[in-house]
């Protein structure tokens, strides 16, 4: 079976679309996989660059996302004649092969008013339709195949449960964090936040809980790692305040073998987003040993697995306590840093490729391929 993954996303710095074309292309490596894989990258992806794990590349012709699924993804596969596409989200019209598509979470129907009305019409309109056309849906966790069976009533037999993976690089590193400390100019305490800079990530009541906490007393500034995303700019202004008064700090978006040596410095991470359909900075933060709050949305609580301090993501006083806590309770601190590490090495490269080359051998049978 020949398969070609929309790797687009590969070189572009893209966060967490990039991070699991490339995780995936890892474990599918790491695994052994025997199937015949492509990978569908952008016109400017650098050459020999190891972002494809080793597989083959083929380059579309237009790196516009409009313009790529109308026509670059079609001419791509006629070019690579494969039996199944992998996409996310959505999949081209008049797909000339079965495809499977990736649903990572339906942030434009549970938060609509946290992304650009266009892209919110874009998602509204075109994912059920490719939903509805797909030999499988992969979702990243149990939350979300319910909140997909619940919006759309597919049958549930079609869903593949493929959960994201923390790479091997992240670790504890205790022996870099004065050096990552003194690249970045970071203080001595710090409350670590890293993702994409866009409303649902809550960052403006982040940062007025840490605020809170410096006038108690806590010396522990905001550190805040990623690059905008969906409306950044409203993100940007509501953080400018407390950037002035020294309360936090912004890196924006940092070399990757940094990342673990950053999580492995800071007292805690904070992820208290409005809503996720996973939320994979919390298992990377866990696998650097690093002490988590996060919110009690359901995908955020399935993934933390009660590895993590959980908090109501829309009451400051809840983020500020569940900070508190962390900060002052040494036995919780040191429950959740081993029940954290454990809990990371669950979610393996490996373990997801397998999940995925599992759901995608049963598209192809169903689609009427013999193995």
């Amino acid at each position: 079976m020949k398969i070609a993954l929309d790797a687009h996303a590969l070189g572009t710095g893209a966060g967490g679309n990039e991070t699991f074309v490339h995780r995936l292309l890892q474990g599918l490596r790491a695994i052994g996989c025997s199937e015949d894989i492509v990978a569908l990258v952008n016109p400017d992806f650098p050459e020999g660059a190891d972002l494809s794990a080793g597989f083959p590349v083929h380059r579309m012709r237009y790196r516009s996302s409009a313009l790529r699924v109308l026509f670059g993804l079609r001419t791509a596969l006629r070019e690579t004649q494969p039996d199944l596409l992998h996409v996310q989200y959505i999949a081209p019209p008049r797909c000339p092969c079965p495809f499977v598509v990736t649903l990572h979470d339906m942030a434009w129907i549970r938060v609509p008013d946290t992304m650009p009305a266009r892209d919110r019409w874009r998602l509204t309109t075109l994912v059920p339709w490719t939903l509805r056309r797909a030999a499988r849906i992969f979702v990243v966790t149990e939350a979300m195949k319910r909140e997909a069976l619940e919006m759309y009533g597919l049958p549930e037999d079609r869903f593949e449960v493929t959960p994201n993976s923390v790479s091997p690089a992240f670790r504890p590193e205790p022996e870099r964090v004065e050096a990552v400390r003194k690249k970045y100019r970071l203080p001595s305490s710090f409350i670590l936040y890293v993702g994409a800079l866009q409303p649902r990530k809550n960052l403006s009541r982040l940062a007025a809980a840490c605020s809170r906490l410096a006038e108690k007393g806590f010396p522990h500034v905001l550190v805040i790692v990623g690059k905008p995303g969906w409306l950044g700019a409203r993100v940007e202004q509501a953080l400018r305040t407390f950037e002035e008064v020294g309360r936090l700090v912004r890196l924006g978006y940092v070399d990757a073998s940094d990342l673990p040596a950053l999580f492995s410095a800071a007292a805690i991470f904070a992820y208290v987003s409005l809503y996720e359909g996973f939320g994979l900075p919390v298992l990377e933060a866990m696998a650097c040993g690093t002490p988590v709050l996060c919110s009690h949305d359901p995908a955020l609580s399935e993934v933390a697995g009660g590895a993590a301090l959980l908090c109501d993501p829309e009451d400051v006083e809840s983020i500020e306590n569940g900070l508190m806590r962390l900060l002052t309770d040494e036995e919780l601190r040191r429950r959740f840093q081993q029940e954290g590490l454990l809990r990371a090495r669950h979610f393996s490269v490996e373990r997801m490729a397998r999940a995925a080359l599992a759901g995608y051998r049963r598209a192809f049978e169903d689609c009427g391929g013999a193995l």
